[in-house]
């Protein structure tokens, strides 16, 4: 894929980013890096992990953080946001009596209700995102709150794509369907914050595949047509380096594809590993253009690791990200 058909996505420009994606394109290797280059400027971040998943502990080689903040990294914490923990720390609040929510809510007719047709726990755990947003130095949150901020940048790795769309609508659809009332009021707060274009945008994250580029395209309509959110890219992840400069390429790999065959054994394997590489990038660029041209975003890839995960993988992918930034 050449330079020029990468475009600048500004991570750092707003106060939350959702992470959005396919299952298996690589969402919380993505967040993480970006989280580590945030940090990496001196940026204070907190990564919310959505649906209880431990990613983060695992990519980062830390203990599970669980649904307090904790840190994982200079000047990076992590949370896992569970349905569960959200909804109940939601209605207590604002029920003000623990009683009361166990008596309500933890009643097996009333919780699949609440929780399956009103969509409450995709609100409240939208909800909590919120309230990482507000946080302030001295564990204070709310709109009245004053003071420095706890963090600079929430980075949200959310459910595979269908639910993370739900997700973003839940505060939307919640609106619609109370009209009044505190859950309206709480829905209204934080469909404000996602619509917010100067605090809040969607990042997608794609491979170089048929699926996920056709899954993410229709991610972009849905976005666009139901809910009033910034977008700010597309990521490629998991594209294979380049061999060489795309004029060495023209110069002479058709001379050492020749002179690799001839030779056999090794030399012919190389040569086969090579074009397979050049097939892959060569589509990666089709499905890079495809996605500009029909979401109008800017795409930018990360590269393959040609190692497992680690921290130093993800360090090499923060540093690439800083580097598409200039």
């Amino acid at each position: 894929m050449q330079s020029q058909q990468q475009s600048t996505i500004p991570l750092l420009d707003r106060r939350v980013l959702f992470v959005v994606g396919k299952g298996g394109v690589g969402k919380s290797v993505v967040t993480a890096a970006i989280g580590l280059f945030a940090a990496s400027q001196g940026q204070r971040v907190c990564i919310a992990e959505m649906n209880g998943c431990e990613s983060m502990s695992a990519l980062l080689g830390c203990p599970p953080v669980g649904y307090s903040a904790t840190s994982v990294a200079d000047n990076m914490d992590a949370i896992s946001i569970t349905p569960e923990q959200a909804t109940e720390e939601y209605l207590v609040r604002a029920l003000r009596f623990r009683r009361l929510y166990e008596l309500v809510f933890r009643n097996r007719y009333i919780e699949p209700f609440m929780n399956g047709i009103l969509g409450l726990s995709d609100l409240t755990s939208a909800g909590k995102v919120m309230d990482l947003e507000w946080l302030r130095e001295d564990g204070s949150y709310g709109p009245e709150s004053t003071g420095p901020w706890r963090y600079d940048l929430v980075l949200v790795d959310c459910p595979s794509t269908g639910h993370g769309l739900a997700l973003l609508q839940a505060a939307q659809t919640m609106m619609e369907v109370t009209g009044a009332g505190p859950l309206y009021n709480n829905s209204s707060m934080i469909h404000e914050l996602l619509s917010d274009a100067e605090k809040t945008a969607v990042l997608l994250v794609t491979l170089a595949e048929e699926m996920p580029v056709a899954e993410t395209l229709e991610a972009v309509t849905t976005l666009r047509d139901n809910l009033s959110i910034s977008l700010a890219g597309v990521i490629m992840n998991a594209v294979p380096p380049k061999l060489a400069p795309a004029s060495d390429i023209a110069a002479w790999w058709p001379e050492v594809a020749e002179q690799g065959s001839s030779l056999g054994g090794h030399a012919e394997a190389a040569v086969a590993h090579g074009e397979e590489i050049l097939r892959r990038r060569l589509e990666a660029r089709r499905h890079s253009e495809r996605i500009q041209s029909q979401s109008r975003l800017p795409v930018i890839e990360l590269p393959l690791l040609d190692t497992e995960i680690s921290m130093d993988g993800l360090r090499a992918l923060a540093a690439h990200l800083e580097r598409c930034q200039a």
